[in-house]
């Protein structure tokens, strides 16, 4: 077992600790630990025993070491699961702490990836369903990984995966196990939230497997920059840089690294998409967040005291809201049968009532005699359209655009780059203000000098002049003339895209009023 996917074997003497486990070879050394590889003389197996780098005496940072280490470790052992790794032991041996696991004898995913490429969009959803089932499994004993990361996925002979090296989780207990601005773990794997030190919850780990997903499909981490800081940035403000490689798994994956923990999908909806992706169905397109707003009509009026208002509430999508809750607000559902506000008389109530219900004939009356026609809802048409980087501008086929329809473009997926022999991949963001600097020399290739090289822009075009947008993921925009929407990246058409690569797909809505 290899906690970093480092292969290289270092032989030592060879030393028996804890007067049971007999140390052989190591198998791979990170910042929390050393992994050997052992075997356990009174049992007689195979086993790795990971050496961690923390005395068990000393001052209070020792000691808070060791108690996140035997934290690790009770938390682990109580997750039974076939893509988890078991944990046999805890021993103090040497001055220091010894977690002794079952041994996985293959090759982490960063390992195999490396020798051998990055795995189809197929092989990655598969490894996928393995993951998201044992953080499943994790996250149901309160207990958080916070280092999801290839190098931290091992892969069993029959190419099973094994999520391992718990070296920094923590029980969900309220404690607070590690210093105080101290930031443990691989930023490039990093949610967001755990970056800029926000509350982090399953919905982190989650992000860290869409990172993880992106990098082994991809070939590289989509956040991956020269130095730490600008990987921070990246993970906390820029779009990821996601693979074509990727196919109907990129849906997933950027739903998986949105930046927002509420935006983020449930693992349900993430289980039933990577199992698309495996029996090789279309890509999942837009996938919701894991929480949705549910509504139920009010209930007929029965008893003042029984009347809690009309109310809205979220709930975990999937999960029915229960009877009786009638909601717009945020706010979840209170205990029936207690009322926040005080109870009005029933006199009230039912003058209330009526008054709505004689509201309501003279309003049908109206209708029915003509005198009030019924208002028409508003009509939405909707089409995908693939924006090309080398096309300029490129009209969107399947809707039609009227004054004061409101346009909605959407990103879906793709990357593209206004310079594929000196820039990297963007997304509909374009390049970070550090990366466009690089091209200050050829500014006159803008079609939006305001705007990054790389950017998604949309404009309309009719009888009158209308004004450039850029759209990023998403923009909302009123059409102030009858016209045609065109799409296109920020990098004047002709000699200037010459060296562009990539395309973008989006979805555009426009919405009608009668």
């Amino acid at each position: 077992m290899s906690g970093d996917g480092d292969h290289e074997v270092v032989t030592r003497a060879e030393r028996v600790i804890a007067g049971r486990y007999l140390l052989h070879d190591v198998l791979g050394s990170g910042g929390m630990g050393t992994v050997w590889h052992a075997h356990d003389q009174l049992l007689d197996r195979p086993v790795a025993a990971k050496e961690l780098h923390i005395l068990t005496n000393g001052d209070e940072d020792h000691r808070v070491r060791v108690r996140r280490a035997v934290r690790e470790a009770r938390a682990v052992a109580r997750v039974p699961h076939p893509h988890v790794v078991g944990v046999h032991d805890l021993v103090e041996s040497e001055d220091r702490l010894w977690i002794v696991m079952e041994l996985v004898e293959g090759p982490s995913l960063a390992h195999r990836i490396t020798e051998a490429g990055p795995l189809t969009p197929q092989q990655t959803a598969a490894a996928g369903l393995q993951l998201i089932d044992a953080l499943d499994a994790v996250h149901a004993v309160g207990t958080l990984h916070r280092d999801v990361k290839p190098a931290n996925v091992l892969l069993r002979r029959d190419g099973s995966a094994v999520l391992t090296d718990f070296g920094i989780a923590a029980l969900d207990d309220g404690e607070f196990l590690t210093t105080t601005g101290e930031l443990i773990g691989s930023v490039e794997f990093m949610a967001p939230e755990r970056v800029t030190g926000a509350e982090v919850g399953p919905a982190s780990d989650l992000w860290s497997l869409g990172a993880t997903l992106a990098t082994v499909c991809g070939g590289q981490s989509p956040f991956r920059r020269p130095g730490a800081p600008a990987t921070m940035h990246a993970v906390v403000y820029e779009e990821p840089a996601v693979s074509e490689r990727l196919g109907p798994l990129r849906p997933v994956v950027e739903a998986l690294l949105r930046k927002s923990p509420s935006e983020r999908p449930s693992a349900a909806t993430v289980r039933s998409a990577l199992r698309g992706v495996v029996a090789g169905g279309p890509d999942a397109g837009v996938m919701p967040s894991a929480t949705v707003r549910e509504f139920r009509p009010a209930a007929p009026l029965a008893d003042a005291n029984t009347i809690t208002g009309s109310r809205t509430w979220l709930a975990p999508a999937g999960d029915s809201v229960p009877a009786g809750r009638h909601s717009t607000s945020s706010e979840p559902p209170q205990p029936q049968g207690r009322s926040r506000r005080p109870a009005r008389p029933k006199l009230l109530w039912w003058a209330l009532a009526g008054t709505a219900v004689l509201a309501a004939g003279v309003a049908g009356a109206l209708v029915l005699t003509g005198t009030l026609p019924l208002k028409e809802r508003p009509k939405t048409e909707t089409t995908r359209q693939v924006a090309q980087s080398t096309a300029g501008w490129q009209p969107v086929t399947g809707v039609s655009v009227q004054r004061g329809d409101r346009i909605t473009v959407q990103f879906v997926s793709g990357e593209w780059t206004s310079n594929y022999r000196k820039l990297p991949m963007a997304g509909p963001a374009g390049y970070d203000a550090d990366t466009d600097s690089w091209q200050d020399g050829v500014k006159a290739c803008k079609v939006k000098g305001a705007a990054p090289f790389a950017a998604l822009l949309a404009r309309l075009v009719g009888d009158q002049n209308f004004p450039v947008h850029a759209v990023g993921r998403r923009l909302t925009f009123r059409a102030t003339g009858n016209a045609t929407l065109q799409l296109g990246i920020n990098d004047t058409a002709g000699v200037c895209s010459q060296d562009n690569r990539g395309t973008l797909t989006v979805q555009v809505s426009v919405t009608r009023q009668p």
